[in-house]
């Protein structure tokens, strides 16, 4: 009994930490993701964790379900219906951390990368203090709801990046990977399926995932096409695979409609080729280039004979896509941002304030500065702004290392980072859960199991 109760839990065990894992979840959530059944998706997510918790000591495994599930709820036009199956699956959660604790008595030591975090978290919650409109506009409320949400947050990443250690430090970039394969096939299978996507949707500007627009897309896939070269620099015999995917999650980001994408995946594409040519040794370098001019090469070909076949509507796409040149109406979102920063400069004005502005990007009552320092200088006053600061400073300085899974990490930050001068990042959670995985796996990863960069050979 004994035995074969060991036998289940070694097989649960190996199942969990495995790439099989992250290949049925990321299936899970692809296939649900065109369902409307928002309550359900959640009860099974929980209860998913829950069974990690119930077996597992290193909570390694919890990165798979927290950094892919927000694509699988439907948040556009979706119903959130919660049954008694939900209530139950949440109890089961609540009852998992509780027997994760009393069994394992594990750590609660704050990592490295969360310490740098904790300011920044303060600033959400402090956000709004002294306006001139705290009492009237009920800021109060605001800020009493940010302590409620983020104290239980910040004690489940407390717990969770305490106790997780990543022995092989390409895992990481495998749930990358499969973020970047979901995001495209959503992307693609959207457009398959969609009447009128291309002459209508895709000119209007009205491209959408069942969880978010543009921006998100983007954002996810600005993570993912690093992971691609990562992989193809680690595993060169089958380069040509995962370099064929960063070519597909970047023509993914195109069929946003996004010139967006165009400003940030098409130059981060091609960085991180040079990247993976840095990374490798020489005698495999020719694998690298000869399959990235293969895949541009098709690329090419395709573009050629798409514009040959459908001419009217390639004139269509260029005028939609080129319609204000290189304005991207971000300049009075801006001039707007520093105005409100100077209303109440030490903790700005709140996260959501001037609804009854028309240009800008009021969403769900949120103010939108379109630029992530701005957001902080206008939402979150001088005090975010430092406190984003530290948390910058601390989470590169954790990368600057001479090593593989560093310096693809380091990429992704800066590729997110250079985005987020024209969009806003924090606090979405379509940029927020794949960043904790690169810098809380940053802090516990053992690079010791980590390929080094040839630094002393590159230039031979």
């Amino acid at each position: 009994m004994t035995l074969t109760k060991q036998k289940i839990n070694d097989t649960v065990s190996l199942f969990l930490n495995s790439d099989t894992f992250i290949f049925f979840y990321s299936v899970f959530v692809l296939g649900v993701s065109f369902l409307d059944c928002n309550g359900i998706i959640l009860s099974v997510i929980l209860l998913a964790c829950a069974l990690i918790f119930f077996t597992q000591k290193n909570l390694k495994p919890l990165f798979v379900p927290l950094t892919l599930s927000y694509f699988s709820i439907r948040f556009i036009e979706g119903k959130f219906v919660f049954d008694w199956f939900f209530f139950f699956s949440a109890a089961i959660f609540l009852l998992s951390i509780i027997w994760y604790i009393a069994r394992n008595k594990p750590s609660f030591r704050p990592t490295g990368n969360l310490k740098a975090i904790f300011p920044y978290a303060a600033a959400y919650v402090l956000a709004g203090s002294f306006a001139a409109d705290y009492f009237t506009d009920k800021l109060f409320y605001e800020q009493l709801s940010m302590l409620a949400l983020l104290v239980p947050s910040l004690a489940f990443f407390v717990l969770l990046a305490a106790n997780s250690f990543f022995d092989h430090p390409e895992y990481v970039f495998k749930i990358l990977f499969a973020m970047g394969a979901v995001v495209s096939l959503q992307m693609f299978l959207t457009a398959a399926t969609t009447e009128h996507f291309w002459d209508t949707v895709f000119v209007e500007d009205t491209v959408t995932l069942n969880w978010g627009v543009y921006n998100g897309i983007v954002t996810a896939l600005l993570f993912s096409v690093p992971a691609c070269f990562y992989l193809a620099a680690k595993h060169i015999r089958v380069c040509f695979l995962f370099v064929t995917a960063g070519f597909l999650f970047t023509l993914a980001g195109f069929f946003t409609a996004s010139r967006a994408s165009a400003f940030t995946l098409a130059p981060l594409l091609l960085l991180c080729f040079f990247a993976a040519l840095f990374a490798t040794e020489k005698k495999d370098r020719i694998k690298i280039v000869f399959s990235f001019l293969v895949c541009f090469a098709a690329a090419i070909v395709g573009i050629a004979v798409f514009s040959m076949t459908f001419r009217s509507l390639v004139n269509d796409l260029i005028g939609a896509l080129t319609v204000g040149g290189f304005n991207l109406g971000r300049d009075k979102v801006w001039a707007e941002s520093i105005r409100f920063f100077l209303e109440n400069p030490l903790f700005g004005l709140g996260l959501m304030h001037h609804h009854d502005v028309q240009q800008g990007g009021v969403v769900y009552g949120f103010w939108l500065s379109h630029n992530s320092i701005y957001q902080a200088f206008s939402s979150l006053g001088l005090f975010g702004f430092i406190t984003l600061m530290i948390h910058n400073i601390y989470k590169y300085k954790t990368f600057l290392k001479a090593d593989l899974f560093s310096f693809f990490g380091l990429i992704a930050l800066i590729g997110t980072e250079l985005y987020g001068l024209i969009d806003c990042l924090m606090p979405a959670p379509y940029y927020v859960f794949p960043l904790l995985l690169l810098i809380f796996s940053a802090d516990r990863v053992n690079l010791q199991n980590e390929k080094k960069l040839p630094l002393k050979k590159t230039f031979r």
